[in-house]
């Protein structure tokens, strides 16, 4: 959608950039179950009648509760009380008036679902987006997202004669210019120097990636060498962030040889660069430098989120007969972090693969070229939006508290550009017509069909996620004709996954059995305390190979971790058969410069 006007046309998203939640797509699905509802007459009216009675049971016991006997146990003080300090802490915090608010949002939001959900006749999508716009509206009505219904903001005003809604305000006029919510405290973070700070080099590059690989740290490694593809919708280094969370260090301090995809910021520049170009320039061309160094036949694979779909999808491009362009290694296993295959249920972020948002999507990116990566940070926000939007709203707005630093958080909020034709594949054809699931989508010319893969997968999912929900990833599974180990993780799409061993946290489930549906496989499954990670590489360590010396790493192109995840590109062509030599003379120029100097 674009405004026009005489001289220029102006994207919804340039004008609105909090605004994701576009106003028309609620509206049309308000209508067409609203239009279901004028069918169901005498529905309504009982729904209505049964609003009614609620409000009435409230009112009554919100009166009764006022006007108890003072020597009842749970009578509501209306002034404080010295000798008890009923209200020491927050005297707000009991008040009728707030108890009242909260019961009344209760129970109107309660009723709002309860009658949506009873309308009859409306088809599953038109029903999931009015559900999921009606959660938003009811999130964003919560008493304490209202000034005089928080009773921590009235407190901290009295407390700080105001000062609190100063600093809230301030907050608020840069957040409004920056386009976003600030969730942490990004002075803290600087990557490459206190987070993504695993020793490594860049050891390859294009015009889409930088090939990292690590340093060894045992005085063996296994044979067979693994790589990560990170999704290109967030930097890589979720997976290698401080020491104590990094899954990069900690599987390279297992004897790991690890190497690293770290995904280009596209701008303009990269406007035509699609998904079967990510799948050359990003996957075969990082396993023929990976063969190029170790002289290994094989490589085993992890796919965080949409880089599982990318493996998945070249392997069924691998394992077609027409298959044009083949890698110099074998692929041994490919372990599926999160990845979603079956679209059909892509949970609430389905609702921005439709309708107008696309037609605003499509606007920008034929004025750019790349879809922003703050709207992606926005729409992902709302999503979740009582932790991502709500509570910021009300912690540094109202109570002027400024967010704290979080290494997953500092993360999140460094969102990635996304190529035109990228966007428009997975939103069209993936999110919207779910072709990978039918089996008439077409990469490099190729039909893609997930059941000629025979390599072995490890599929984990995350119980709380709400990006992959994991009952869709288990019938995705059912795509393949692999031999699959499937795990559920406890937690979300991140904190799940990124759940180091020595922390102990979380759970898992496990499940031996042979069952059809989701259902029957969690309720017949295993838990287990602690981090998934220990069962995967208890699967996966059989297939990597013989223990032999590690190879130091002599030509490369720079220090981890590079430049692309810095947002920096350069310009000219990079010379990728760098020497030993050149390696070395430019470490003597600079120590010679260092001398000279003192």
């Amino acid at each position: 959608m674009s405004i026009s006007s005489d001289d220029s046309k102006v994207n919804f998203f340039d004008l609105f950039p909090f605004a994701v939640l576009n106003p028309q797509i609620a509206m049309l699905s308000y209508l067409k179950v609203g239009e279901k509802m004028a069918r169901q007459p005498k529905k309504m009216e009982e729904a209505q009648q049964n609003l009614l009675d609620r409000l009435v049971d409230l009112q009554k016991n919100f009166i009764k509760e006022i006007c108890k006997d003072e020597q009842d146990q749970d009578c509501i003080e209306l002034e404080y009380n010295k000798e008890h300090k009923k209200f020491e802490e927050n005297p707000f915090e009991n008040h009728p008036i707030m108890k009242f608010s909260k019961k009344f949002h209760e129970t109107v939001a309660d009723w709002l679902m309860t009658t949506l959900s009873n309308v009859d006749d409306v088809d599953s999508k038109t029903m999931h987006s009015a559900r999921f716009f009606l959660k938003q509206y009811i999130d964003m009505m919560a008493p304490k997202n209202f000034p005089f219904l928080n009773a921590d903001f009235l407190q901290k005003t009295i407390d700080t004669y105001g000062e609190n809604i100063r600093n809230g305000m301030e907050m608020l006029m840069k957040d409004i210019q920056n386009g976003t919510i600030t969730t942490n405290d990004r002075s803290k973070f600087n990557i490459g120097e206190n987070i993504a700070i695993t020793p490594g080099k860049v050891i390859y590059q294009n015009d889409l990636i930088e090939l990292i690989q690590y340093s060894p740290t045992t005085e063996k490694v296994y044979e067979k060498p693994f790589l990560f593809v990170p999704p290109w919708i967030n930097k890589f280094y979720i997976l290698d962030l401080t020491p104590e969370m990094s899954f990069v260090k900690w599987l390279v301090d297992k004897g790991f040889t690890v190497f690293m995809i770290s995904w280009v910021n596209p701008d303009k520049r990269h406007r035509n660069k699609g998904f079967g170009d990510y799948i050359i320039e990003g996957l075969i061309d990082s396993i023929d430098k990976i063969h190029e160094i170790t002289k290994s036949k094989s490589i085993h694979t992890l796919g965080y989120c949409v880089g599982g779909t990318l493996i998945s999808t070249l392997l069924a491009y691998l394992a077609h007969p027409n298959c044009k362009r083949h890698p110099k290694a074998n692929i041994d296993s490919a372990t599926l972090l999160t990845t979603l295959l079956d679209f059909n249920q892509a949970g609430d972020m389905a609702i921005f693969m439709a309708g107008n948002y696309l037609d605003a999507i499509d606007a920008q990116l034929k004025d750019r070229g790349y879809l922003d990566g703050q709207i992606m940070f926005n729409t992902f926000s709302s999503l979740k939006a009582n932790d991502m939007i709500w509570r910021y709203f009300v912690d540094s707005y109202m109570l002027g508290k400024k967010p704290i630093a979080h290494e997953i958080l500092f993360w999140n909020s460094d969102p990635t550009n996304l190529t035109e034709s990228m966007q428009k594949f997975l939103s069209k054809e993936l999110y919207r017509d779910n072709l990978l699931k039918t089996g008439t989508l077409e990469v490099l010319g190729v039909p893609i069909n997930l059941k000629l893969i025979t390599t072995p997968i490890y599929m984990i999912s995350m119980e709380k996620d709400h990006l992959v929900p994991w009952k869709a990833a288990f019938d995705g599974m059912k795509l393949f004709n692999s031999s699959i180990r499937f795990v559920l993780g406890g937690s979300g799409h991140v904190a799940g996954a990124i759940n180091p061993p020595q922390r102990n946290k979380y759970c898992y489930w496990v499940n031996e059995g042979t069952v059809e549906t989701a259902a029957d496989w969690f309720e017949t499954a295993t838990k287990i305390a602690g981090s998934w990670w220990n069962d995967w590489l208890e699967w996966l360590t059989p297939m990597m190979g013989k223990m032999i010396a590690p190879q130091p790493i002599t030509n490369f192109l720079r220090d981890a971790p590079g430049i692309y995840v810095k947002n920096q590109i350069e310009d000219k062509k990079i010379d990728n058969n760098l020497t030993k030599n050149k390696n070395v003379k430019d470490e003597k120029t600079a120590n010679k410069k260092k001398t000279n100097k003192k």
